[in-house]
């Protein structure tokens, strides 16, 4: 049975798209596929790191307390070398950055502060610092080093390098699938005949996702019935996440929301309170969701950096985190919002008290001008009354 909340603000929406959405199963995938994936398993220190005692410097290794002068060389230890062996008073052994030292209970010195000979140093400058990086001194074995979930950066698949973890279990990738429609739209490098127009909204959809590590497999669809089911039809049962652009409002081809109900879909929601994005559809059938994303490109840019992405963070397996954030105002702001939530792209830069937020000029949901600079939606209430530079006002970025 279709359940349809009333035209849901973004707040309530985002809370249905959590709710709906199921975390991914997991796979194994190596270092260097992992780069953005969501680590599904905690990884541990098998060793401790490091796991042996190293030289921090370029030097000459020492007993701890040995105050002589001069002493006498009996050997060189190069990153890599393992040549244990126990120090004697007034002998040192040359040691690399990064090399094993030969016992516990030693120092360094560095190369800077002695006078070296092919078999002897001598010290011109004492120093009790040690320059030794002690074993077990990041992580001792068995230390928790990253939790799950968590989306992998460079500096954590370094971590996990160091670890030996080769092959670290991530939430899958989901299958998307694009199907954009409308008689009007022709490719980007096709001369639009009269009441033509460019398609934009694929390369949004396709950017946005290829952002977040996800590559959909996108088709133009016409703008008719049988084409649109067969395509519909076709690309739901092999998709986590289906997106069709263009179709979702009321109009007598507007074919999207009878076509998923159609295709045994659940339409949980087929109109917002919001601008822009009011003719957003929101569907289910088993683990699949679909949303119908309004046709014009500004909609288009809101409701996959509020909605679409909720429903991805929740198949990555990540937990709910705050969606907006504070700021001020860079400049005064005085556009008519009218009755509706309203989002409004945005400039975001840091300055010294915070980020500071410069609204953008658009026309209308059709404008893609602002776009091209928008790293930020500001959140506006309905009737929101103007406001000055430095107010604050809730933002979200993008």
């Amino acid at each position: 049975m279709t359940t349809e909340p009333l035209a849901p603000g973004s707040a309530e929406l985002i809370a249905l798209i959590r709710q709906t959405a199921a975390p991914l199963d997991h796979e194994q995938v190596p270092l260097a596929h992992a780069l953005g994936r969501v680590l599904r398993a905690p990884v541990r220190a098998a060793e401790d790191q490091p796991p042996f005692d190293r030289s921090a410097v370029d030097g000459f290794a020492v007993r701890v307390g040995d105050d002589s002068a001069v002493f006498r060389l009996v050997d060189e230890i190069r990153a890599g070398d393992w040549k244990p062996r126990q120090l004697q008073t007034g002998e040192t052994v040359r040691i690399a950055t990064g090399g094993a030292l030969p016992s516990a209970g030693l120092q360094v010195l560095m190369k800077e502060h002695i006078e070296a000979t092919a078999t002897t140093v001598r010290v011109l400058r004492p120093s009790t610092e040690r320059h030794v990086r002690i074993r077990g001194e990041d992580a001792a074995s068995g230390q928790l080093l990253l939790d799950a979930p968590l989306r992998l950066n460079a500096g954590a698949l370094a971590l996990l390098a160091s670890l030996g973890c080769a092959q670290p279990e991530v939430t899958r990738q989901p299958r998307v699938v694009h199907l954009a429609t409308g008689n009007e739209i022709v490719p980007p490098e096709t001369t639009p005949d009269p009441g033509q127009i460019r398609d934009s909204n694929s390369t949004l959809v396709r950017a946005f996702l290829q952002s977040l590590g996800i590559t959909p497999r996108q088709h133009r669809v016409a703008e008719d019935h049988a084409a649109l089911e067969t395509a519909l039809r076709t690309s739901a049962d092999t998709a986590d996440l289906l997106l069709i652009s263009g179709g979702a409002s009321v109009g007598p081809h507007d074919f999207t929301r009878v076509l998923l109900e159609q295709n045994g879909f659940d339409v949980l929601v087929s109109k917002t309170s919001l601008r822009p994005g009011k003719p957003l559809i929101f569907a289910r059938r088993g683990t699949t969701l679909a949303f119908g994303l309004p046709g014009n490109p500004l909609a288009h840019f809101v409701c996959l950096h509020l909605f679409v992405r909720a429903a991805l963070e929740q198949f990555a397996g990540l937990p709910p985190a705050p969606l907006w954030r504070r700021g001020v105002l860079a400049a005064d702001f005085s556009a008519d919002i009218g009755p509706r939530e309203t989002f409004w792209p945005a400039f975001c830069r840091n300055d010294d008290g915070g980020p500071a937020l410069l609204p953008l000029a658009w026309n209308n949901s059709g404008d893609l001008t602002s776009l091209a600079t928008a790293n930020a939606l500001l959140r506006f209430a309905g009737h929101a009354p103007a406001r000055a530079r430095g107010d604050g006002i809730e933002f979200c970025p993008v």
